[in-house]
């Protein structure tokens, strides 16, 4: 089994050329970083003078030897998007782990899934079903759950975060998203915000109060 993330992406998807039927899992990997196949890709300048046209080159047509491969990323980061789209593959599931910017391994070592993912890989249990099941670990994962709202709020989506802060409330102990859903009824309550005809009864309850802050 190879794993690695971005530059060690590259390397893991690469070198499991080496290791016929080998299973690969990366991590915002780079395809390549060759100017005439990612002029696109402005992070590693000083890469674009290292030869990717030898043996181990351009990682996607690397992995053709490889059993199965997982290409994991953020669809809403471009550069790690648009790599991940050249691993087009057979034998490649691509894996979209939304509203996770910045480094996916520490917030997946945050959920406590770097090593149930990497046990599923070596033990031959790994398929997009399960990873996705792993996955739900996000719904309790703070800095998951604040991005959600942010992006929410930055596009004025009252009712959506309304909607996400009272669901949160009912699980968990937060005072961030209580406040947040408190200062939206309070809104309601003073006629500036009006609620869909559709909107639930419960809703509008207050959500169960908490003294801790997660």
């Amino acid at each position: 089994m190879f794993y690695g993330v971005a530059p060690c992406g590259y390397a893991a998807a690469a070198f499991s050329m080496a290791a016929p039927g080998a299973t690969v899992v990366a991590l915002q990997p780079q395809a390549t970083l060759d100017p005439q196949l990612a002029e696109w890709d402005g992070r590693f300048v000083k890469m674009r003078h290292v030869s990717f046209t030898d043996r181990y080159c351009f990682a996607p047509d690397m992995l053709d030897a490889a059993e199965k491969a997982f290409v994991l990323c953020d669809p809403e980061e471009p550069m790690d998007a648009m790599h991940a789209a050249l691993f087009h593959r057979s034998n490649v599931a691509r894996i979209r782990m939304r509203c996770m910017p910045g480094n996916l391994e520490s917030h997946m070592h945050r959920m406590g899934m770097i090593s149930r993912l990497l046990t599923s890989a070596a033990e031959d249990r790994l398929t997009p079903q399960a990873f996705h099941q792993m996955h739900r670990a996000r719904r309790h994962y703070r800095a998951y759950l604040l991005h959600l709202m942010n992006r929410c709020d930055a596009k004025n989506q009252s009712i959506r975060t309304m909607l996400l802060c009272g669901n949160i409330t009912r699980r968990m102990t937060t005072r961030i998203f209580r406040k947040r859903l408190a200062a939206l009824r309070q809104e309601v309550a003073n006629g500036t915000l009006t609620l869909p005809k559709w909107w639930p009864d419960q809703e509008t309850s207050n959500a169960t109060d908490g003294d801790g802050d997660t």
